[in-house]
Protein backbone atom coordinates (compact mmCIF):
# COMPACT_ATOMS: atom_id res chain seq x y z
CA UNK A 1 0.00 0.00 0.00
CA UNK A 2 1.82 3.63 -1.17
CA UNK A 3 0.40 6.44 0.14
CA UNK A 4 -0.06 9.53 -2.83
CA UNK A 5 2.21 12.61 -1.77
CA UNK A 6 -0.24 15.53 -1.15
CA UNK A 7 0.48 18.35 -3.91
CA UNK A 8 2.16 21.48 -2.19
CA UNK A 9 -0.32 24.38 -0.84
CA UNK A 10 0.59 27.28 -3.42
CA UNK A 11 -0.15 30.67 -1.88
CA UNK A 12 0.92 34.03 -3.45
CA UNK A 13 1.69 37.11 -0.84
CA UNK A 14 -0.58 40.06 -2.39
CA UNK A 15 0.82 43.87 -1.72
CA UNK A 16 -1.05 43.98 1.45
CA UNK A 17 0.40 40.67 2.74
CA UNK A 18 3.96 41.95 1.69
CA UNK A 19 3.88 45.42 3.48
CA UNK A 20 2.34 42.72 7.17
CA UNK A 21 5.06 40.88 6.70
CA UNK A 22 7.68 44.12 6.76
CA UNK A 23 5.50 44.84 9.67
CA UNK A 24 6.31 41.89 11.55
CA UNK A 25 3.03 40.16 11.14
CA UNK A 26 2.96 36.70 12.93
CA UNK A 27 0.30 35.38 10.49
CA UNK A 28 2.11 35.87 7.65
CA UNK A 29 5.68 35.00 8.90
CA UNK A 30 3.99 31.71 9.87
CA UNK A 31 2.98 30.40 6.23
CA UNK A 32 6.74 31.72 5.55
CA UNK A 33 7.94 29.37 8.19
CA UNK A 34 5.97 27.00 6.89
CA UNK A 35 7.12 26.76 3.57
CA UNK A 36 10.75 27.11 4.77
CA UNK A 37 10.11 23.66 7.01
CA UNK A 38 8.38 21.57 4.61
CA UNK A 39 7.41 21.15 1.19
CA UNK A 40 4.07 21.31 1.39
CA UNK A 41 3.80 25.10 0.88
CA UNK A 42 5.29 27.11 -1.98
CA UNK A 43 5.16 30.96 -1.45
CA UNK A 44 5.20 32.66 -4.23
CA UNK A 45 5.55 36.69 -4.80
CA UNK A 46 4.56 38.50 -7.75
CA UNK A 47 7.45 41.09 -8.82
CA UNK A 48 5.00 43.98 -9.29
CA UNK A 49 3.32 43.21 -6.09
CA UNK A 50 6.83 43.51 -4.58
CA UNK A 51 7.08 46.92 -6.42
CA UNK A 52 3.87 48.02 -4.80
CA UNK A 53 5.03 47.39 -1.84
CA UNK A 54 8.07 49.02 -1.50
CA UNK A 55 7.01 52.01 -2.86
CA UNK A 56 4.30 52.06 0.14
CA UNK A 57 7.15 50.61 2.73
CA UNK A 58 10.66 51.77 1.40
CA UNK A 59 12.87 48.27 1.88
CA UNK A 60 10.63 45.58 2.06
CA UNK A 61 11.75 44.22 -1.36
CA UNK A 62 15.42 44.13 -0.05
CA UNK A 63 13.91 42.28 3.32
CA UNK A 64 11.92 40.22 1.41
CA UNK A 65 14.47 39.26 -1.20
CA UNK A 66 16.62 37.48 1.32
CA UNK A 67 14.10 34.75 1.47
CA UNK A 68 14.79 31.70 0.04
CA UNK A 69 11.50 29.78 0.22
CA UNK A 70 10.02 32.70 -1.90
CA UNK A 71 9.24 32.03 -5.82
CA UNK A 72 9.59 35.37 -7.35
CA UNK A 73 7.41 35.49 -10.42
CA UNK A 74 8.92 37.87 -13.46
CA UNK A 75 6.19 40.11 -15.24
CA UNK A 76 6.27 38.42 -18.29
CA UNK A 77 4.07 38.89 -21.41
CA UNK A 78 1.40 37.10 -20.05
CA UNK A 79 0.90 39.46 -16.99
CA UNK A 80 0.48 42.04 -19.08
CA UNK A 81 -2.05 40.96 -21.10
CA UNK A 82 -4.39 39.95 -18.33
CA UNK A 83 -3.92 43.61 -16.40
CA UNK A 84 -5.15 44.67 -19.58
CA UNK A 85 -7.55 47.20 -19.64
CA UNK A 86 -7.58 45.79 -15.95
CA UNK A 87 -8.46 49.43 -12.90
CA UNK A 88 -6.51 47.86 -10.48
CA UNK A 89 -2.62 48.36 -10.04
CA UNK A 90 -0.23 47.01 -11.92
CA UNK A 91 0.78 44.51 -8.67
CA UNK A 92 -2.77 43.59 -8.06
CA UNK A 93 -3.26 42.41 -11.66
CA UNK A 94 0.11 40.32 -11.67
CA UNK A 95 -1.03 39.00 -8.09
CA UNK A 96 -4.11 38.21 -9.79
CA UNK A 97 -2.79 36.01 -12.89
CA UNK A 98 0.17 34.47 -10.64
CA UNK A 99 -2.63 32.91 -8.62
CA UNK A 100 -4.67 32.02 -11.26
CA UNK A 101 -4.40 28.31 -12.74
CA UNK A 102 -1.93 26.98 -14.84
CA UNK A 103 0.07 24.43 -15.72
CA UNK A 104 2.69 25.00 -13.13
CA UNK A 105 -0.44 24.93 -10.44
CA UNK A 106 -3.76 23.12 -12.02
CA UNK A 107 -5.81 24.50 -9.36
CA UNK A 108 -4.41 27.58 -9.11
CA UNK A 109 -2.86 29.34 -5.54
CA UNK A 110 -4.58 31.29 -2.99
CA UNK A 111 -4.23 35.35 -2.04
CA UNK A 112 -2.34 35.53 0.89
CA UNK A 113 -4.08 39.19 1.99
CA UNK A 114 -5.23 41.20 4.81
CA UNK A 115 -7.27 42.96 2.56
CA UNK A 116 -10.19 40.29 1.67
CA UNK A 117 -12.38 42.62 0.26
CA UNK A 118 -9.59 43.70 -2.54
CA UNK A 119 -10.43 40.16 -4.28
CA UNK A 120 -13.64 40.34 -4.26
CA UNK A 121 -15.08 38.79 -7.80
CA UNK A 122 -11.43 38.51 -8.74
CA UNK A 123 -11.83 34.87 -9.31
CA UNK A 124 -9.21 33.87 -7.29
CA UNK A 125 -9.14 31.80 -3.32
CA UNK A 126 -7.98 34.17 -0.97
CA UNK A 127 -6.48 33.28 2.56
CA UNK A 128 -7.39 36.18 4.61
CA UNK A 129 -4.74 36.94 7.47
CA UNK A 130 -6.11 40.31 8.32
CA UNK A 131 -5.95 40.94 11.99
Amino acid sequence: MTSAVPAPVGVVLDEHALLALGAGDVLVSRILHRSAAADSWRVHVALAALADADRARAGVAGRVGMLDQVVFRPLDLGAVLAASGESRSLGWSHTRHVARPGPERPEGARVVTTAPKDWDGAGVRILDVSP
